[in-house]
């Protein structure tokens, strides 16, 4: 039904259609009115037809009387082979309007309404009755007017057949009307109005979940015969609308994606820069970032003879060089969970415990100084020899923070720094020189050899280790 009739769905559409139909309806019941009261008397002057004739023929065979064997006659009319709907008569004097007799239900019509030339009878419907009225002309011309009191049954029985017949014309020709009507108006109007609340359903939830796949298809066609009216005004209102609410969204969309992408860059040069954590707390606001971690360990590393090689070869090929050496030991520290703090020149210094702490960041930096060993030996130098690296490490407390506004990086400071600097300064090329604190933390679990008491600037003697290898086992 709603596929045939899709107005019938719309909520819009079922009131307008209420409407029409009770705008029909009142108009019938007001055209009906009249007619029931004229089918009322049709029926009445029928009741009394039967009645009259009787009274005729009474008339005709009977001579001239007194009052009394008139109504005589009449009472004998009062039966089922007679006239089964009387109920009573009342005979008056027509000069005087004198009660002569009567019988039976009295008539409420009295002899004063046959001044009314056109009368002949009238229905009370409250009382159950219709009363017939005969004047002198038909009484022989007699000085008498008789009424007869009649039961109104077959009259409201009729009538009752009358106006539900016509009830259900009504309804019939309502309805049939109403639904020319509603077809008429959903070609016209209710069919657009309907495309056009779908599509404004479809283009806001479209927009709602991001720009729609195909713009077009969210248009409403306009056919060229309608170009006319208000609504097709309206529809191509909402068509220039969905057009330029899609072409901004559009370039929102692509505003917010290169945005987007920006932030994206900013983030992964910021996290080039800064630990993760470190470029979390700068994301927040935070202006002073600084930190004291009681126990890291620190290393420096050093690639031996590099500035005497970097005479020797092309500015490129030194960059290239450098290049392969240091990414292959962000791999390594990525790998032990260490951070990166810096590379100066052909130095590079890892911390193992900071900004996230490490339960055994003195094996994690030990592993690393030993891989570092490892991979620089893997490295085809480009000239005569191979390279070599000088490593130190030490652990210790650290304060760790971030400096400079626009070029800002993020730095250690402290003794512990101080003293891995020179443990790498004061080492052997192809050799890991530790503090005493660090082999500590690594004995049991890693082969180590006493160099001694060797002289550290700013400290003194210090006694320090050469890291061989992990224990086997």
């Amino acid at each position: 039904m709603t596929a045939t009739f899709p107005w019938v769905r719309a909520r819009l559409s079922r009131r307008i259609a209420f409407w029409i139909f009770l705008n029909f309806l009142v108009v019938e019941a007001i055209v009906l009115v009249p007619s029931v009261l004229r089918q009322a008397e049709r029926l009445g002057l029928q009741l009394r037809e039967i009645t009259s004739a009787k009274i005729q023929w009474l008339v005709a065979m009977q001579a001239p009387g007194s009052p009394e064997a008139l109504l005589q006659e009449v009472k004998r009319l009062q039966g089922p082979t007679m006239v089964a709907d009387l109920k009573g008569a009342a005979l008056y004097r027509a000069s005087t309007g004198e009660l002569l007799g009567g019988f039976g239900s009295k008539p409420s019509l009295r002899s004063a309404a046959a001044s009314d030339a056109s009368l002949q009878g009238r229905w009370f419907p409250g009382e159950n009755a219709y009363d017939g009225l005969w004047r002198p002309q038909v009484l022989r011309g007699n000085d008498l007017v008789l009424i007869v009191r009649h039961n109104d049954a077959a009259l409201r029985q009729g009538l009752l057949v009358y106006v539900r017949n016509i009830v259900l014309i009504v309804l019939g020709i309502a309805s049939v009307l109403t639904l020319i009507t509603m077809v008429v108006m959903q070609r016209l109007v209710i069919g657009r109005v309907l495309l056009l609340h779908d599509h404004l359903l479809r283009s806001g939830t479209a927009f709602e979940e991001g720009m729609p796949a195909d713009p077009d298809s969210f248009l409403i066609p306009v056919a060229a015969s309608r170009r006319a009216d208000e609504l097709t005004d309206v529809i191509e209102a909402f068509n220039r609308s969905f057009q330029r609410t899609s072409g901004e969204m559009e370039r929102r969309i692509a505003a917010e994606a290169s945005a987007q992408a920006e932030r994206d860059r900013s983030e992964s040069l910021l996290l080039n820069i800064l630990p993760a954590p470190i470029a979390e707390q700068m994301k927040r606001g935070s202006h002073t970032i600084a930190e004291t971690h009681a126990d890291v360990t620190v290393l420096f590393a050093d690639i031996v003879g590099f500035t005497a090689l970097s005479s020797r070869i092309d500015g490129d090929a030194l960059v290239v060089l450098l290049n392969r050496v240091f990414s292959s030991f962000d791999d390594l520290s990525e790998r032990h969970g260490l951070e990166k703090i810096k590379t100066i020149g052909d130095s590079y210094m890892v911390v193992g415990g900071l900004p996230t702490a490490l339960d055994h960041h003195a094996e994690a930096v030990a592993e690393m100084a030993l891989a570092m060993q490892a991979a620089i030996a893997q490295v085809e130098a480009p000239v005569a020899g191979s390279l070599a690296l000088r490593i130190g490490i030490h652990s210790g407390p650290v304060v760790a923070g971030v400096i400079g506004r626009r070029k800002f990086i993020y730095d250690l400071w402290g003794e512990t720094v101080n003293v891995a600097s020179r443990m790498e300064s004061n080492g052997e090329p192809g050799r890991i020189q530790i503090s005493q604190a660090t082999c500590r933390k690594l004995a049991g679990s890693y082969a180590t050899e006493r160099r001694g008491q060797v002289p550290i600037k700013g400290v003194g003697e210090m006694t320090t280790y050469w890291l061989q290898g992990r224990l086997a086992s």
